[in-house]
Formats: structure tokens, sequence, C-alpha cells
């Protein structure tokens, strides 16, 4: 065996130079390899919710598709107990390279006992399918079909390749009981090669409820959310969710009725399998009231009754196929 010191001047240059190289190529590949790994956990996928609530201007690439679960707690109101759960199915579908179709089924689950100011059972979820004839402080607990909803998001600009994100909603929701007709502006900016993600959402509803006695309910909310989201180790993101929500009561916004603050944290897990999505928000106490009947069900500072609880938890879950 010739060793290394053998070789003449020239041979031990060029091999050395050859061992240089290569230790530089198989550096460059591990960062290389290092990069798309890093990128598959950092870059948040198309149609990944790093939010609670808030839509990102993101979509599925044609012809993929994702299951996704929500559950949507609202727990306690200012006494007794209180706890409503919305379930929603959903299959979301990428059309085009700018459009993402989704369908999804909604059920609930209502549980309340004399959650109300004046000790009587009610709040959302419960008031409005509630028998007039049932004891007023006797227990409520039901689940229940809810509705059933289409969705529908055009993407004007992608917050990849272009400066921000901006994308269009429609969702037309219907059940038994309801009619909901939803609108959202979706923004997003990416910043940081997209390890901190901005989203806002600007969003109104038309809606229509039945009671259990027949009646119509009319009211066209108004919200707008603001969050950030931070992708702070392999896999994860944490972030905040703000909700500023404008009640009216009617089609148009005809007559406001209040104003309800809300804030809390938001966690995100993703791998390439599954993701998965909880976050919080607590109603702050400083609602504004604008009618005796919102004044009526508002206390420390917050509204109740049937507009909201103290609390609200999201929990998503998403698989892609």
């Amino acid at each position: 065996m010739i060793g290394q010191s053998n070789l003449p001047r020239r041979k031990r240059s060029t091999l050395a130079r050859n061992q240089c190289m290569s230790r530089k190529m198989s550096r460059l590949l591990v960062f290389v390899l290092a990069l798309v790994g890093l990128c598959n956990v950092t870059c948040a996928s198309a149609g990944e919710s790093l939010f609670g609530w808030l839509y990102m201007a993101e979509i599925h690439p044609p012809g993929t598709a994702e299951y996704e679960h929500k559950s949507f707690l609202q727990q306690s109101q200012s006494r007794g107990h209180y706890s409503f759960l919305k379930n929603q199915e959903e299959i979301e579908y990428g059309v085009t390279d700018r459009l993402q179709l989704a369908g999804y089924l909604n059920w609930t689950y209502a549980n309340a006992a004399r959650n109300g100011i004046d000790g009587t059972t009610g709040g959302p979820g419960v008031s409005q399918f509630r028998d007039s004839s049932a004891d007023p402080f006797g227990r409520y607990s039901r689940a229940r079909f809810d509705t059933v909803a289409a969705e529908f998001i055009y993407q004007v600009l992608n917050p990849i390749t272009d400066p921000i994100g901006l994308a269009l909603y429609a969702e037309p929701e219907i059940g038994p009981a309801e009619f909901d007709l939803e609108w959202k502006l979706i923004l997003q900016k990416n910043l940081f090669d997209d390890r901190l993600i901005l989203a806002a959402n600007v969003f109104g509803t038309i809606e229509r409820e039945t009671t259990k006695e027949g009646e119509i309910e009319k009211a066209s909310p108004l919200d707008v959310s603001v969050g950030a989201s931070y992708h702070f180790v392999d896999n994860w993101f944490a972030g905040f969710e703000a909700r500023i929500h404008n009640e009216f009561s009617g089609y148009a916004f005809n007559s406001a009725e209040h104003s309800a603050f809300f804030v809390g944290p938001v966690l995100h897990y993703a791998t390439k399998d599954f993701w998965v999505t909880a976050a919080w928000r607590h109603q702050l106490p400083m609602v504004a009231t604008y009618n005796e009947d919102q004044r009526a069900v508002s206390v420390g500072g917050r509204i109740y009754g049937d507009e909201h609880a103290r609390d609200e938890i999201m929990f998503r879950v998403g698989v892609p196929f």
C-alpha cells in the first residue's frame, strides 16, 4: 500500500484538493438536505391552518384534498354551568391555482343549567331550541344536527409569491332552524423567510334563525380578527389571535347591539401526515352595549345571555390525502 507521503508533491496536492472538494460537496449536500427538511417543517403547507379561527390566504394546490375536523367550545357564563360545543366535519379540495372548494356538516352539543344572570337556563345553542313550557331553571342537555355548508375561497394574491396574500371567501349554510350567508376578506403577510405569519380577516354574516316557537330572528354581525404565528422550533408554531365582534340586528347592519372583544393564544403542530391546532380566546371585560336588552345580559364588563360565553376554545385537526 502506497502512503500519501510517498506520492509526488503534485499528486499529493491534487489528492488534497480532491479531498477538500469532497468535504465541501459533502457539507453542501448536508446543507441542502437540511434546507429541504427545514422547508418541509417551517413552510406551512397550503391549506394548513396555523390559527384557531383566522383563515389564511393560502389554498390547496389543484387536485389535492384534505379532511378537517373542528371542535369549537363556548364555555362558562356569569354563573351556573354552560357548555356549547360546535363540531364540524369538512372536506377541502383544490380546484385550480386560485379556487378552493369545501363541503361540511355541522353538529352541536349543549349542556347548561342556571347560567343566566337571573338564574335561568339559556345561552347560545340553548335558548333557540328550548321549549317555552320547560322549567326555566332546569338543566338543558342535547346533541343535534345543525347545518350543512359549502365554502368557496378565491385567491387573488399568493402570500408566497406576492408582497401580500389576499383571498375572498363565501359560505352559504343551511339547516332545519337557520340559514346563514357568510363572507370574508382574508389578508396574509409572511415575514422572516415564512417563519412569522401575520393574518387578518374582515367578515360579515347574514343570519336567519327560527326559534322553537317559530319566531324568526335576523342578525348581521361584522367581525375583525387579527393574529400572528411564529415558527419557534421544528414542527411547532405559536402565536395569538384577537377578535372584535360587532352585533347588528336585521340583515343589513340595521341597528347596533353590542361590541365584544376576545384575545388569546394559539399553538400549532404539523408533520407531513397531519396537523393539529389548539386555540383559546377570553372575553375581555370591555363590552360596549347599545340598548337596554344587551345591557340586561351584561355583567362585569362582559356580555352573556344568548350572545357569548366567557371563554372560547378551538381544536382543529387536518389530514391531507
